[in-house]
């Protein structure tokens, strides 16, 4: 006798099974005091399991997972989506095939915000971009690039929720911000293509649209939660077995002397070159700023050549190490 068949019933199974695809997971972490390999491993398996540009539906399932391992930390996450014109791929002008589509589209993009709060009056910016850049020939998982401050930013959130400094340090007076901010990358090949083709900045969406939005004047002075920003720190691109860091041209010189005079087990310095990235919005408000980033090691970058096997995690940890004794340094 035939069994009678029910196709409803595998449609149901098989929506069941996009749902909890879909459906937001928070990151499984190992929470020890310190920062943690294995964590930033985990970290980087999530972020590199697939392309995940600005406005992908990969992007939106990337920042529901951000948000429920960041409240699993005990942090305040708060999501700031916006909506911003991007060039349109889809466009034959850009290499797309639908020929009566319009040269630019609308996107939303997501930023996130975790946040320690602090004793008094200020607030320290720790960000970076966590989108990776679309490319249509080949699988750009971005481990580098996106990846390395992504996972660096999650643990160093983990960590300075448990961490307690004396009464003149950073860790202990200000709100801590980890800010993980969407659409860095362009979308057209080139970091000027936007403005060249279309007049439209076609990168930093996010990092723009935190500044405009989020940023307040108070008689000059620069507030975020109500309360004064003392700097912002961008990483990008920190991740490389060859590492080699830099303070790019415009980050605060002093700020940069104190880190360096706290950092242990990195080659870092000055930069004489300015570099385009997420920390120039914050840096034409005249916010004072420290922006890290390996500009040497770029033989992988922007390729599919950007993936786990380029990375040294130890050398993420080492300067995650640095980073939270610049934290709880004292200051006069």
């Amino acid at each position: 006798m035939k069994r009678p068949s029910y196709p409803w019933f595998k449609n149901l199974i098989w929506l069941f099974a996009c749902l909890q695809a879909m459906a937001a997971h928070s990151i499984s972490f190992q929470n020890s005091e310190h920062l943690s390999i294995e964590n930033l491993k985990k970290f980087m398996d999530w972020f590199t399991n697939s392309p995940h540009p600005m406005g992908s539906k990969e992007q939106v399932k990337i920042a529901q997972d951000l948000q429920e391992t960041l409240k699993k930390m005990h942090l305040k996450v708060r999501e700031m989506k916006f909506e911003v014109e991007v060039p349109n791929l889809d466009s034959t002008k850009f290499g797309g095939k639908v020929a009566m589509a319009g040269l630019t589209k609308k996107v939303t993009g997501i930023n996130v915000v975790a946040t320690k709060k602090g004793s008094e009056n200020c607030s320290i910016i720790l960000g970076g971009h966590y989108d990776t850049k679309y490319f249509s020939q080949f699988k750009f998982v971005g481990a580098n690039d996106g990846g390395s401050s992504t996972v660096l930013l999650l643990e160093l959130a983990r960590v300075l929720q448990k961490t307690k400094g004396k009464k003149e340090t950073y860790i202990h007076k200000c709100d801590i911000h980890f800010v993980f901010l969407d659409g860095e990358e362009a979308f057209l090949n080139e970091w000027n293509d936007g403005l060249n083709y279309l007049g439209i900045q076609d990168n930093t969406y996010g990092s723009k649209d935190f500044v405009k939005t989020q940023i307040k004047d108070k008689n000059g002075t620069k507030l975020f939660d109500n309360k004064k920003i003392e700097l912002v720190i961008i990483l990008d691109m920190i991740g490389h077995k060859n590492q080699k860091l830099y303070f790019t041209k415009g980050s605060n010189a002093k700020q940069a002397e104190i880190f360096i005079q706290h950092a242990k087990d990195i080659d870092i310095s000055n930069f004489p070159y300015q570099i385009e990235d997420d920390h120039i919005p914050f840096a034409q408000e005249g916010i004072p700023f420290l922006h890290i980033i390996d500009w040497k090691n770029l033989d992988e970058w922007h390729t599919s050549n950007d993936t786990k096997n380029i990375i040294s995690f130890e050398k993420i940890k080492n300067l995650g190490n640095s980073i939270k004794f610049f934290l709880i340094s004292e200051r006069k």
